[in-house]
């Protein structure tokens, strides 16, 4: 008994102990580090980084070169700061030293090449970054990150089939950081052979395009609006369905093509039927309103007024707004009080409201772009809401980067 009550009384004279010793070594050693001019100097470059105050960080770690027995990582910092400024020759030279240096082990070669190529990418130099990167691409430490590299370089030069190679190596370990696709790339490669009337190439493209990416909306329009101009309308109409199972807020921009391939083939009735499917599957405003205009040939602008007013007034939308009002300027004899309502409701609507925007960024557009300019993004442009109308008319898909 005398013994335990022994050990419980020097228990806290032990932790007390510790505590003592442990803090007088720690706090030893802050002292010693915060005198050291090296600790200083650096404290001084991260603080001036860290303010934006990029000349006088360049200035400290170069006073930090002059002391430091390793290098590695202040030669890169400095080098870094200023491909940041803009100094991208002196960024160069300051990597280019770094190689030169005869310590430097295998991983840290890597890295500075790595560092350099960067510096090549900013400059211009593409060619030469792609040597740099190539060569690391084979590497452990840096594989994935040089395959991302030169997958930005060969969509800078357009590029596409060094792209196409470039992301099916990269997709085996990692996801592009883009949203890129080997289907995309082939669609490039189609809209090339398409300008040059290569118009074989271009299918064989497109059907690699969807046998990569089954959901690659982009071919299927493409693919669609080729054969819709050779005259292949069942074709074409089942090619341009498919968005309906691939991405439906893509329909509205399909629409007026599929359209064209039914009515050349005379079959207005699967037409109407279909206009009917999109708009109570889907609340297409655009749908309803080639609903109205189907009406008005065959009832009258009356009955056609009468079917598409409530629709308008539950979801208002620009765009189809217009589109019905067009439908009341061809019949002057139409009663001034739903000329009234019409006009409330496109007043009451924003007109320049934009009806796409990428769902990756924000960034918000009124043209279908298949790259978004903001960050760059592939496929990443969608209509804005379900409803939204695409401001491209018939037989002009346009497919723009």
């Amino acid at each position: 008994m005398q013994a335990i009550d022994l050990i419980s009384l020097l228990l806290p004279v032990a932790a007390a102990s510790g505590w003592y010793a442990a803090k007088k070594h720690y706090t030893r050693k802050y002292l010693t580090e915060l005198a050291n001019p090296m600790t200083q100097a650096y404290r001084r470059g991260i603080n001036y980084l860290l303010d934006e105050k990029t000349d006088k960080a360049i200035a400290a770690v170069a006073h930090i070169l002059e002391q430091d027995s390793e290098p590695l990582e202040t030669h890169i910092a400095l080098g870094n700061l200023f491909r940041r400024r803009g100094e991208v020759e002196k960024a160069i030279e300051m990597h280019k030293k770094l190689l030169q240096e005869p310590d430097l082990s295998v991983p840290q070669k890597e890295k500075a090449n790595y560092e350099l190529g960067i510096d090549y990418m900013r400059a211009g130099l593409f060619d030469r970054a792609e040597i740099i990167f190539k060569t690391l691409a084979q590497t452990n430490n840096h594989g994935k990150a040089a395959l991302q590299q030169m997958l930005l370089i060969y969509q800078q030069q357009k590029d596409w089939h060094n792209a196409i190679a470039c992301i099916l190596k990269l997709r085996r370990i990692a996801k592009p950081r883009h949203g890129e696709t080997a289907a995309h790339f082939l669609c490039e490669l189609a809209e090339e052979a398409m300008t040059l009337h290569r118009l074989k190439d271009a299918r064989d493209y497109l059907g690699q395009a969807l046998t990569d990416d089954h959901d690659c909306v982009r071919a299927s329009i493409a693919k669609g609006k080729l054969e819709l101009g050779n005259g292949e309308y069942r074709q074409a109409l089942e090619t341009l369905r498919q968005v309906e199972s691939q991405n439906p807020r893509y329909l509205p921009v399909v629409l007026p093509l599929i359209r064209q391939c039914w009515e050349r083939q005379g079959n207005t009735q699967e037409l109407t039927r279909y206009l009917h499917h999109l708009h109570e599957k889907f609340g297409f405003i655009s749908a309803a309103v080639e609903l109205a205009e189907r009406i008005r040939d065959t009832q009258g602008i009356d009955a056609a007024i009468d079917y598409l007013l409530p629709i308008l007034e539950a979801n208002p939308n620009p765009f189809s707004i217009s589109r019905a009002m067009a439908l009341l300027a061809e019949d002057r004899s139409l009663g001034s009080n739903k000329m009234r309502r019409l006009c409330a409701l496109l007043q009451a609507t924003t007109a320049d409201r934009l009806r796409f925007q990428c769902e990756h960024c924000g960034f918000s557009l009124s043209e279908l772009f298949w790259r978004c300019p903001s960050c760059q993004h592939w496929g990443s442009i969608l209509p804005t809401e379900i409803g939204s109308d695409s401001p491209v008319r018939e037989g002009e898909i346009q497919l723009v980067n």
